[in-house]
């Protein structure tokens, strides 16, 4: 009988197998089909033989690979046989989330000299649907009832002509990675603009922890409208109110989560919020369940989760406590940090085109949290607010060298009483800490870069940005 073999789309020349773990290589065969996997590199040649399952799954282990490059790996069915150059070991991240990660080299304001290195690798997957609000053609209708949601690709050497479409906070993400570790990485970007969280979760987990929100979508109330309106129109408005499409609920786990079949990788970053920014309660239980859900997926409690809380828009006038909840959540989650970017962001553009400093903020993340260096890995963080003789003091974590980023005065700093009304507060740093004074008698609340778009200025030595966010004052 003819070979049943097949591999996942992640396997092809060049590409990159995580290091420092037993390596899981898993496919598809004809049922009970013998298989045998065979690893070649400067190490003594190792083979695995596997029989496939009445369902036509099998899988090898391996023992953990050294970082390295010039390895091959062949896979071999019944009269099959299925080979990969260039394979090299060291740390993969998925970089996931909406039009942020997505955003591309060539969009972006960072001037990337001497891009080239063979061993930072890009896997780039990308839908081939037009996301706006025109009904797509009848031939990528058909794909998306199909759920084929993805165009073809392969892993490729980053240098100039492949990192020019590649995700830019991925790319400065990787090449920051690359120089402090000096291994080979591979980056799996997989974003897609305007997505809310709820497509990148999957069923089981909606089903357990979310029922309400895989109700009929079109008609959904809990959900964003502006994504059901493209979904209708993109899909020019069909009988069957539970179309697949790349905003639904559970599709894009499912045809780009899913779909990588258990890849081994060392962790996720993730930017993703704004088609979620509607419903603050909604998005900390999803954020919570997409998290969960990816770390069972890949069958690792403690899987490396790091993201970028959103940065400032005008009229987003939510988007402060939006980031608030976005910090708490990071304190919440073990294993997952937040890089802050609120400075870099754009009062009038959804999509801030400075992400170079974003990248390597959740490369300092990655390196301090997953790697052990010995660096600062983000801004001030707060640690407590205190009353004292009617003023607040804020006293900060990595606050070595506190200072405002451009040399003015401390702004978007506000205090109120327990009505909550906030007022403006004069602030200053004293002493690696900073001082609040305002008309409020009785300060109860304290408020940082609380505006849509905001303007606070408060970083530590490093350059790093602290986070807004929302204080109960100590008395």
């Amino acid at each position: 009988a003819e070979s049943g073999l097949q591999m996942s789309r992640m396997y092809s020349d060049g590409m990159v197998l995580q290091r420092d773990v037993p390596l899981v290589i898993s496919g598809h065969a004809n049922p009970q089909e013998c298989v045998k996997v065979t690893l070649e590199g400067p190490f003594r040649t190792k083979s695995r033989k596997a029989k496939a399952s009445s369902e036509g799954e099998w899988s090898v282990k391996f023992p953990a690979l050294k970082a390295g490059v010039g390895l091959k790996l062949t896979v071999e069915g019944e009269g099959l046989e299925l080979s990969y150059d260039n394979v090299a070991a060291g740390d993969v991240w998925v970089c996931s989330g909406q039009s942020n990660m997505y955003f591309r080299i060539w969009e972006s304001v960072d001037a990337v000299e001497s891009p080239a290195d063979p061993d930072l690798r890009l896997y780039n997957m990308e839908i081939p649907f037009h996301l706006s609000m025109v009904r797509w053609s009848d031939e990528h209708i058909a794909m998306a009832k199909e759920m084929d949601f993805y165009r073809p690709t392969q892993w490729q050497p980053c240098d100039e002509d492949n990192v020019r479409g590649f995700s830019a906070v991925a790319f400065h993400f990787g090449r920051m990675l690359r120089e402090h570790l000096d291994v080979p990485i591979g980056l799996i970007c997989n974003a897609i603009g305007g997505s809310p969280t709820e497509a990148w979760i999957d069923r089981q987990s909606l089903e357990e922890g979310y029922p309400e929100i895989l109700e009929d979508w079109f008609s959904n109330g809990m959900l964003n409208q502006w994504c059901i309106d493209m979904g209708k129109i993109n899909l020019g408005y069909p009988e069957n109110t539970f179309a697949n499409h790349p905003f639904a609920p559970t599709c894009l786990f499912e045809t780009g989560i899913a779909t990588l079949e258990q890849f081994p990788i060392k962790g996720v970053i993730w930017y993703q919020g704004e088609s979620n920014d509607f419903n603050i309660p909604m998005h900390e239980k999803l954020f919570r369940l997409l998290v969960k859900g990816w770390r069972n997926y890949w069958g690792d409690d403690q899987m490396p989760f790091h993201f970028v809380q959103l940065s400032g828009l005008a009229e987003r006038y939510n988007w402060g406590e939006f980031r608030d909840s976005q910090r708490k959540l990071a304190l919440e989650i073990e294993h997952c940090e937040m890089a802050v970017s609120s400075d870099k962001g754009d009062a009038n553009d959804i999509h801030p085109r400075e992400k170079k400093p974003v990248g390597e903020r959740l490369a300092r993340q990655a390196l301090k949290y997953d790697y052990g260096f010995d660096i600062v890995p983000c801004g001030p963080v707060l640690i407590e607010a205190v009353a004292e003789d009617g003023k607040v003091v804020l006293s900060f974590d990595y606050a070595d060298g506190l200072k405002t980023s451009d040399g003015q005065a401390l702004r978007c700093f506000e205090v109120a009483g327990q009505d909550e009304r906030f007022v403006p507060a004069e602030a200053v740093i004293v002493d690696g800490k900073v001082v609040l004074t305002s008309s409020v008698a009785e300060p109860a609340y304290v408020i940082y870069g609380w505006q849509g778009y905001t303007t606070a200025n408060l970083v530590n030595g490093e350059d790093l940005p602290a986070s807004t966010f929302k204080a109960v004052v100590a008395q």
